[in-house]
């Protein structure tokens, strides 16, 4: 560690040596507070700086908990979302044992995290898996899920969201699920419509698209966006859309062969919200000898960059591309963190406030074979060298299923599912080159804290068609006004306010001993 002052020298160890007592009161105290009282653990020694957290167990429960989803809203909160197993047994799982029956929620507001509370669930249905969630520009929360041969979809407002009684009955989407991972997902665009995407199996198997025009409460008809499967094909899954801010709207989905690895990667748009779609673009394929063509994964950096993430080929690294121009046209693929290996699920791409483009990474090490969650960021024309962010904890061994959001454009939110014990993980990323957005911070609506937040059934779904073309019904409730009530969600420099008040102290206390020892005893 470099010396303080020209008097002083602090060690790793806290030790110092100091050849006058008061630099050592002062610049000893200074430095070993901002340690003591600065709460990263890691710092990349580099140019626009990650600070990353501890990680948390954030929802340790005795059941099963898996696969989350994350959003963070204009209001500051981040939004966690998973699958849990309700009354199902007590204790470590093993590895990908066991189904979720509910959908558990918990939020950050800047300081802590809600206690983690059962949102979400349909009488009589014994699976709720595979949510997904996107937030509109009314703050308000549209999520949909996997049951056992259905899609479901509820909302509520996101200031509300820990509150059951908050959330709009769940409505049956469609039927005929494909029973695959993440075979659906929602985005909402700029005009509050909802957009919901999924994948079915049987005559007519596809990946279809329903809309919204009035923010959830009616739908239109289903449209299906993809081709018939292949030759070698089976099945669809891992269906993931966006909305741009052109409100173009982007679909990726891959399909799978008959041994379960993925056969191809698919790429499909619409450029008027939903009533036409390009032909599907195919831009993976698993050729012999390759390992998996899967995952893929968008994400919308403004101005028409569109960056798409997946495997194809080998379970070495990832491929990369690049769209300039809303999805009309694709780079070459590019291979891209060779250092690692592995499928343990979505590799996420994401762009902060400054426009910079970071990657979560969930896999293992080639070199060491060391698992956990890693992360690395674009430097113009290639990517920076992967870094660890949690390889040491109890989750890291069994790390899975990682989603990841951007909090007020300069903090970066990492959920993970510990697939050895169930439980759900969260490390943050204080990028520290990058200032949080000014417009989000102030007159933050202070959640609903009126009644007990506890598991409340809701009434029965809405009568199924065995089509998956369905005319879906309306939900209860509509969009309510934002509260007034302010709250006290904290920026990344309202949490280095501790440091400046050590700073404050010790200023203080320097100036009193130099003037005791002018004056004298």
């Amino acid at each position: 560690m470099q010396p303080v002052s020209d008097n002083c020298n602090v060690v790793r160890d806290g030790a110092c040596a100091c050849r006058d007592r008061a630099h050592r009161c002062a610049a000893c105290v200074l430095a070993l507070s901002v340690l003591l009282v600065a709460p990263s653990r890691q710092i990349a020694a580099q140019e626009n700086a990650v600070i990353w957290s501890e990680p948390t167990n954030i929802s340790n429960t005795l059941t099963l908990s898996t696969h989350p989803a994350v959003v963070s809203d204009s209001l500051g909160y981040v939004h966690v979302f998973w699958s849990e197993e309700v009354g199902g047994p007590v204790g470590d799982r093993g590895d990908m044992i066991g189904t979720g029956n509910t959908i558990l929620y918990t939020r950050w507001d800047g300081t802590s995290w809600s206690e983690p509370v059962d949102v979400l669930f349909v009488p009589n249905e014994a699976i709720a898996e595979f949510v997904a969630v996107d937030v509109g520009p009314d703050s308000r929360l549209h999520v949909v899920w996997t049951g056992q041969s259905n899609f479901y979809y509820a909302q509520a407002p996101s200031w509300e969201a820990d509150s059951a009684r908050a959330w709009s009955q769940p409505m049956a989407v469609a039927a005929d699920s494909a029973r695959t991972q993440w075979e659906s997902d929602v985005a909402a665009d700029s005009t509050g419509a909802v957009h919901i995407v999924y994948a079915t199996q049987g005559d007519l198997a596809g990946i279809y698209h329903i809309r919204s025009r009035d923010g959830g409460v009616s739908w239109d008809t289903a449209q299906r966006v993809s081709e018939p499967l292949g030759l070698l094909e089976t099945a669809y899954a891992n269906v993931r859309t966006i909305v741009d801010d052109a409100d173009r709207i982007h679909i990726v989905y891959q399909t799978t062969q008959a041994q379960g690895f993925g056969q191809a990667v698919y790429y499909v748009r619409s450029d008027d919200g939903g009533v036409s779609w390009s032909q599907p673009e195919q831009l993976g394929y698993r050729d012999p000898g390759d390992f998996d063509a899967s995952y893929p994964y968008l994400l919308d950096a403004g101005n028409g960059q569109l960056h798409l993430v997946y495997l194809d080929g080998p379970n070495v690294g990832r491929s990369y591309r690049i769209s300039h121009d809303g999805g009309e046209t694709w780079s070459e693929p590019q291979d891209i963190i060779s250092e690692m290996e592995g499928v343990n699920g979505f590799i996420i791409p994401l762009v902060d406030g400054a426009g910079q483009l970071h990657l979560v990474v969930n896999m293992r090490t080639r070199a060491t074979q060391v698992v956990g969650i890693y992360y690395t960021r674009f430097l113009g024309n290639d990517w920076a060298p992967v870094r660890p962010v949690d390889t040491s904890s109890v989750a890291a061994p069994s790390a899975h299923y990682t989603a990841a959001a951007v909090r007020l454009g300069n903090e970066l939110h990492v959920v993970y599912d510990d697939i050895g014990r169930g439980d759900i993980w969260h490390v943050q990323g204080i990028i520290t080159a990058v200032e949080p957005d000014p417009t989000v911070v102030p007159e933050t609506p202070m959640p609903a804290q009126t009644e007990e937040a506890s598991r409340t059934p809701a009434t029965d779904a809405l009568t199924l068609t065995t089509t998956p073309r369905p005319e879906v019904g309306a939900t209860e409730g509509s969009p309510s006004e934002l509260p007034t009530e302010n709250s006290s969600a904290e920026s990344p420099v309202a949490v280095l306010a501790p440091v400046a008040a050590v700073v404050v102290l010790v200023l203080a206390a320097v100036f009193v001993m130099i003037r005791r020892r002018r004056l004298g005893p």
